[in-house]
């Protein structure tokens, strides 16, 4: 029975060694989850802050008295500056399917509303609040697809 000593040493190292490694992965996995959940929570809000921009920017062009050409190339500038299509693309990689579906939908309704500028529709215009109230409506959705996943209580 000499052999049971250093078989019962092995096995204790064994088992202490194992549940290190089990823990330390369990850690990792925590970490990991917990900095993607920080990247997403980031990216969402640097992704809704440039609507809101866009959105101010492209109301402020529809308010304004200028000549076509020079808001036609207002609009189109200040429809590219707050940087929602490099976002876009981010959130495209990193997002579930249905955050990526209701960014494109409220994206999509700022781009109706560029285009119905540029064809000259005026802030006033039943077109033009139809437009409005779609964003409205887009952005809640986006906003509750995204706190779901982020896990925020309704």
């Amino acid at each position: 029975m000499e052999w049971m000593s250093p078989v019962s040493t092995l096995l204790g190292a064994a088992i202490g060694v194992g549940a290190t490694l089990v823990a330390d992965r369990v850690r990792w996995r925590r970490e990991r989850v917990g900095q993607s959940l920080d990247v997403r929570r980031q990216l969402y809000g640097e992704y809704t802050a440039a609507l809101s921009r866009m959105r101010t920017a492209l109301n402020e062009c529809a308010r304004s008295d200028v000549a076509a050409e020079e808001r036609a190339r207002r609009v189109r500038e200040v429809f590219l500056a707050p940087g929602a299509y490099e976002i876009r693309h981010q959130l495209a990689v990193i997002a579930p399917q249905e955050i990526i579906a209701a960014s494109r939908a409220a994206f999509l309704v700022l781009r109706d509303t560029r285009d119905a500028l540029l064809d000259g529709a005026a802030v006033e215009s039943t077109l033009y609040r139809e437009l409005e109230d779609r964003f409205d409506s887009a952005v809640a959705e986006l906003r509750r697809v995204m706190r779901r996943d982020l896990g925020v209580a309704e």
